[in-house]
């Protein structure tokens, strides 16, 4: 009886220690639950404040405000307006202030008397019989100081170019055209990394999308597997049809896998261009039918305003000018000069010197070895060769408008085309994962179909990236991008 209430009472323990450890087991889950839930929603919520949405539109006015290849070419522009206004200058005349201190070894004197002992033999033989003369031969032997042994000059110069074969004026003219240069240099740069930005930006929204499509046929190739794994334990499929299965589910796991690191690869270079992180694009992939202009027209659009071809005509224009410097070296130079002299006035020179003066100086080379007719020669050659450029410059641009119109418009048909395709994926697809679920269809006839539609699927998204990359450098060389924001965000 006593080992019987023995027994009961360690029993009675264990069942009060049980419930014990799960009261506790029930506060750690149900109640600490809320606490958890909460730390991972503002978790989640920190995370997606982080992002930053922008749009195509939006992300081009980060790039302008924030890429240093873009402000570097806005310097330069700077630049370039500081060199034309001093070009400017050029014409204003040279005014400066000079000062100059002298010491001399010794004064400087003049000495009327040539032979000194003859001079001393008449003053002896004179003597005290005639003072007057005496003292006039000792005045004239005294040596005339002209300057001090120290002496301080100061002066304002003038100097004024008053021809110079030229040069000044188509110097100051080939200072303007660069600072229109530099403009189009810039507007060119911008337009170059506007098709950069599209390029990169789209690129994001074109791998998010082959991920999604590469998720969806991953899990479509898990049913198959996990079907195929159903029939195979009730007997109805050999075991090659279920390995054909498990590796076709492998290689949409491989495929996803690949997707996922190029979009993070492309994430990268999106929040390297726009100078920010998690930068998630909100523009699609898919454009509504829009209507372009005819071809002639964006030509002629092109030729007008597309910077390049401005810089080529900038570069003929500065040739030329560069001509008129080169045979300005065979003119003469004529300058007007004057001075304004300050001195102590403590010498005879001083007083005596001019306190002003001015003039005109010429110049005119016969001969030098500077090769002047070579350097004529050679600008010459220089003006045709930049009229060269420009010419097959106008070519070049006359083709790549034609070009990426035409690519537009292809792309454009491509995209709609293969709509018919990817239906006649899809219905296949599911017919014949419906026929292998009634034993009619194999395996490979499964994957090929889903393969088939994956293709079809990415191909349509690749073509409509490559849509937007032709319209974007369409819109660039027509000059007009707002025209491309129009487009996108309608």
């Amino acid at each position: 009886m006593a080992i019987l209430q023995r027994v009961f009472y360690n029993y009675q323990r264990i069942l009060v220690a049980l419930c014990q450890i799960f009261l506790v087991y029930f506060l750690l889950n149900y109640l600490h639950c809320p606490l958890a839930f909460a730390t991972n929603s503002h978790s989640i919520a920190s995370n997606e404040e982080s992002t930053h949405p922008f749009s195509i539109q939006e992300a081009w006015q980060q790039v302008l405000a924030t890429h240093e290849g873009v402000r570097s070419e806005m310097l330069n522009t700077q630049k370039a307006d500081k060199l034309a206004l001093a070009s400017k200058l050029s014409f204003l005349p040279e005014i400066s202030l000079s000062a100059l201190y002298l010491h001399l070894d010794k004064k400087l004197e003049l000495d009327v008397i040539h032979d000194r002992a003859a001079l001393q033999q008449i003053q002896a033989n004179i003597g005290n019989t005639n003072p007057i003369l005496s003292n006039i031969l000792t005045t004239i032997s005294t040596p005339i100081t002209l300057m001090q042994q120290d002496a301080v000059l100061g002066a304002l110069n003038i100097i004024y170019p008053i021809y110079t074969g030229g040069k000044r004026w188509y110097g100051s003219k080939i200072a303007n055209v660069l600072a229109k240069d530099s403009r189009e240099a810039l507007r060119l740069r911008e337009l170059a990394t506007f098709e950069e930005l599209v390029g990169i930006y789209y690129a994001v929204v074109l791998h998010k999308e082959i991920l999604k499509v590469s998720e969806e046929m991953e899990q479509g190739a898990l049913i198959h597997y996990q079907n195929a794994n159903k029939l195979y334990k009730l007997g109805q499929i050999a075991q090659i049809e279920l390995l054909t299965a498990q590796v076709a589910y492998d290689k949409a796991k491989n495929v996803t896998l690949a997707a996922r690191n190029t979009l993070e690869v492309s994430q990268l270079a999106l929040d390297s261009i726009l100078n920010s992180t998690h930068v998630v694009p909100t523009s699609s992939l898919s454009l509504e039918n829009y209507t372009l202009q005819n071809k002639q027209y964006y030509i002629d659009s092109a030729l007008q305003s597309y910077p390049a071809l401005r810089i080529a005509a900038n570069n003929k224009q500065i040739a030329e000018y560069k001509k008129h410097i080169a045979f300005g070296n065979f003119m003469p130079k004529l300058i007007a000069f004057g001075s304004f002299i300050a001195t102590d006035n403590r010498s005879r020179l001083e007083q005596i010197a001019p306190n002003w003066f001015m003039g005109i100086g010429a110049n005119w080379s016969i001969l030098s070895p500077d090769g002047k007719i070579q350097k004529y020669q050679i600008a010459k050659i220089e003006q045709l060769h930049a009229t060269a450029l420009e010419s097959q410059a106008i070519k070049d641009i006359e083709l790549l408008v034609a070009k990426s119109y035409k690519q537009v418009i292809f792309t454009h048909q491509e995209y709609n085309s293969l709509n018919s395709s990817i239906l006649l994926a899809k219905e296949n697809l599911r017919l014949q994962e419906k026929a292998f679920l009634q034993g009619i269809a194999t395996s490979t006839q499964v994957n090929d179909a889903r393969n088939a539609l994956l293709s079809s699927l990415t191909q349509q998204q690749s073509i409509a990236y490559k849509e937007i990359l032709y319209l974007a450098k369409l819109m660039a060389l027509h000059g007009d991008i707002t025209k491309f924001f129009t487009i996108v965000h309608h």
